[in-house]
Order: structure tokens, then sequence, then C-alpha cells
């Protein structure tokens, strides 16, 4: 429960309501737990007589009771939904919570299978990576063939000297590059 603070500090007598004025006071965790629990005033006659000499237990009174007493009517005014909702709400709630627990699993292979597609994926481009080695001893004989002709243009050179390694890369996006989508498109 929220309440104030115990330990007090007390200034003068306050003129005008003959009330000590306090910063915080000793009895305010006391008046309120009184107010909040419906013990007031006719359970605790001491903290009624501690009321009338202090500004701010009176003060936390008022408005203590103020919004019990909103409270109160609130409650008497709510107006409970009919057991056929309560029932219709529960049954969509327990819907959800076995469709949502018969998903998990499903869920979790998904996963899996798309960290193996991925692996897959880095363990051909290591493979790929590792082939460029072999692919340029291929464009050197290419390079070779193509100086011995001095009609083939630079590009045709070019395309001799790296074409395996471009047909590679434009294979692997072809064969990649659906995947992604099936994977980044599918309802989870």
């Amino acid at each position: 429960m929220i309440g104030p603070r115990r330990g007090a500090r007390t200034l003068p007598l306050d003129g005008a309501r003959g009330r000590q004025a306090s910063v915080e006071c000793s009895r305010e965790a006391d008046v309120f737990e009184a107010v909040a629990f419906g013990r007031w005033p006719e359970h605790c006659a001491d903290l009624v007589a501690h009321v009338s000499t202090c500004a701010m237990c009176a003060d936390l009174v008022i408005v203590s009771r103020a919004l019990q007493d909103d409270r109160e009517s609130l409650c008497r005014e709510a107006q409970l939904p009919a057991a056929g909702m309560v029932w219709w709400r529960a049954t969509i709630r327990a819907r959800a919570d076995a469709a949502r627990t018969a998903t998990q699993p499903i869920s979790v292979l998904q996963g899996i299978a798309g960290a193996c597609i991925v692996g897959g994926a880095a363990g051909l481009a290591t493979v790929a990576w590792q082939s460029i080695h072999w692919v340029d001893r291929l464009g050197d004989l290419a390079v070779r063939l193509a100086s011995r002709r001095a009609d083939i243009a630079s590009a045709s050179a070019f395309a001799a000297g790296h074409g395996l390694p471009i047909l590679l890369a434009i294979a692997a996006g072809l064969v990649l590059a659906p995947l992604a989508l099936y994977i980044t498109l599918a309802d989870d």
C-alpha cells in the first residue's frame, strides 16, 4: 500500500486554524490506513483527536475520503459483463493459447532450417572462394590462347579470363534469390 512516510518535522502552530502546520507527520500513515480500510472515524478516536490539531493529517483525511467515495461509487455503477461474453472470451483465449503452443515447434524447426540454409550458403561461398585459384589458372590458359590470336578484342579477353567466376556468381544468385525471397515472405 502506498502511504506517507513515518517520521515527522512539525512547524509552529498555524494561527488561523489553531492546528499544527507540519511538513511531515508521524501519524500520517496511521490516518491514511484508517481511512483506506474504512475504520475512519468510528474505530479510531485517538486519530480523530490528532487530526483536529494537525493540518497535514486533516488534508489527508479530506483527500483520502474523497478518493474512497469516488471509488465506491464507481464500483456500484460498474456493470459486469454477461456470463456468455465471459465464456466466449475465455474460449477464444484458450484457442489462441493452444494455437501458439502448437506452432512453437514449427517455428523452432523453421529457425533450424534457416540456419542450415545460411550455413550451406556459407559453405558454398567458401568452396567457390577456394576454387577461384583454380579458375584463375583456367583464366590464364584462356588468356594464353587469346594472346595467340591477334584478332580477339580486349572485351573478349576479359570474358575469357573471368567468365567462369562470373557465371558461378550468376548461377548462385539465381539459386539463392528465390530461396531468400521465400524465407522473407513466409508466414511466421
